[in-house]
């Protein structure tokens, strides 16, 4: 059975729609010393390494192995905590053969993991790195100006307006905590129709191959991404 990885507090209508797609939702644990609502985020709190490995948030590590037998899961070398950075150690982005994260931050048992497999590593000002990125089979979206400017030599992305995106308690969110790349295909939480940059994307979606799709018809909400189990 196919497996996702999501936000504990998603909505009705994505976890329905996600499940018609043939998938077991995991349900992540909040983590209590994290700032709501970081704290069910995906991309704040378990990473999928390889086909064997995960790494997790290490205060809630017996949670997820119950759901993750099959998987060697490795603790974070520290406890996450409320203040940035220490609540981002697991908020990187990879692509192809890039690891791109405000490396300062990044939990040691990550750098050192796509170190030894000879990943170009790219440092960034901004920590919430996957938070900021939609991540597609062929391109990436952001509205991050310096990961843009980091990033655009190496690989197809867009740059898009910022805010937009709506976040829970706070003023917005980001694009790659309101999308996950599942079976082949970028899915939104929600509909794209109401931001600036709607055209923009769509027309490099197109360009890039991108097959996508939108999980509702709600205004798009950063959920801290959705992880497909592989």
């Amino acid at each position: 059975m196919k497996k996702l990885i999501v936000d504990c507090r998603i909505n009705e209508e994505i976890k329905y729609n996600l499940e018609t797609k043939g998938y077991t939702l995991i349900y992540t644990k909040p983590n209590k010393d994290i700032l709501y609502p970081f704290n069910s985020h995906p991309d704040m709190l378990i990473r999928q390494l390889s086909s064997n490995d995960f790494i997790c948030d290490r205060d809630n590590i017996s949670y997820y192995r119950a759901f993750l037998k099959e998987y060697n899961l490795i603790p974070t070398l520290n406890n996450l905590k409320r203040n940035y950075p220490e609540d981002i150690a697991l908020n990187y982005l990879v692509f192809k053969n890039l690891f791109i994260h405000k490396l300062s931050a990044t939990d040691g048992n990550i750098l050192n993991y796509y170190k030894n497999k000879g990943y170009t590593l790219i440092d960034v000002t901004q920590g919430y790195t996957k938070c900021n990125v939609a991540v597609g089979k062929n391109s990436l979206i952001t509205s991050d100006r310096i990961i843009y400017e980091k990033l655009k030599k190496y690989v197809s992305i867009l740059l898009i307006d910022h805010k937009q995106i709506k976040l829970k308690n706070f003023n917005y969110g980001f694009i790659g905590g309101a999308s996950g790349f599942i079976n082949g295909e970028l899915v939104f939480t929600g509909s794209l129709k109401s931001h600036s940059s709607y055209e923009k994307i769509i027309k490099f979606l197109d360009i890039n191959d991108e097959k996508y799709s939108f999980l509702s018809y709600n205004e798009i909400e950063d959920f801290g991404s959705i992880f497909e189990v592989y």
